[in-house]
């Protein structure tokens, strides 16, 4: 699964650099890196959801400066590993305030960037999880696709049941199946797409989970059989 990372930088020749190092990076270590980027705080904030793994920060910006826009982000996502970039080390102390992982000096050149970035990424979950994003009435929700039990659709909702709770959203499940199936789920009939790590049996056309039994329609029970085998020789 990619790694996520946010560039906020208002120097387009600068925001270019980091993506490229980023990229390099990668192609050097195996690792697929997803990459967006702003130009100003103020826009990323107004866009904001807690997805990313990695914030790139530069410090002096318009509108509203890093440091400033770090406090914010601080409300909104306790998780994102802050790097703060800026011209002058003397800002970075500030970041202990937001509990940023490191800073980067300008210019920035690419040894110090890998040192650097090997450093955060050490901080990353070592499994680094698959997760989904999930927007309720709440707002948005970020859930480990370990924790789901299943989904299941019902007038154009999709009801994540979970480990922490269900969560409710408007969507397709066809489309959703497309994004999940390579992480080990599968539909047992048309209206739920069953997390095979939770099977507990199979008797009959009754789906035992840990969260309860489901119905496997006729249709679908043998490509969701096939799906569980697969699943169990891995």
């Amino acid at each position: 699964m990619a790694i996520r990372v946010c560039i906020l930088e208002d120097d387009p020749k600068a925001s270019e650099t980091l993506r490229s190092y980023l990229l390099r990076y990668g192609s050097e270590n195996d690792l697929e890196f997803s990459i967006t980027a702003y130009e100003n705080a103020v826009l990323l904030l107004e866009h904001y959801s807690p997805d990313y793994d990695i914030i790139y920060m530069d410090i002096q910006m318009p509108f509203l400066n890093g440091m400033d826009a770090a406090r914010k982000l601080r409300r909104l996502d306790t998780q994102v590993l802050l790097v703060f970039v800026t011209t002058l080390a003397q800002y970075a102390l500030e970041g202990y305030e937001v509990s940023a992982q490191d800073y980067i000096v300008k210019p920035v050149n690419y040894f110090d960037f890998a040192m650097k970035l090997m450093r955060t990424l050490d901080r990353l979950p070592q499994t680094h999880e698959p997760e989904i994003l999930v927007s309720t009435d709440a707002g948005t929700q970020r859930i480990r696709l370990n924790d789901v039990y299943y989904v299941e659709v019902s007038d154009h909702y999709l009801l994540y049941h979970t480990r922490k709770g269900e969560y409710r959203q408007y969507g397709a499940m066809s489309k959703l199946e497309n994004e999940l199936s390579s992480y080990g789920f599968a539909r047992c009939n048309s209206c739920y797409l069953v997390n095979l790590k939770y099977v507990m049996g199979v008797n009959g056309f009754v789906l035992q989970t840990a969260d309860g039994e489901l119905q496997i329609s006729c249709p679908k029970k043998k490509q969701f059989m096939d799906a569980l085998e697969r699943y169990m020789k891995h």
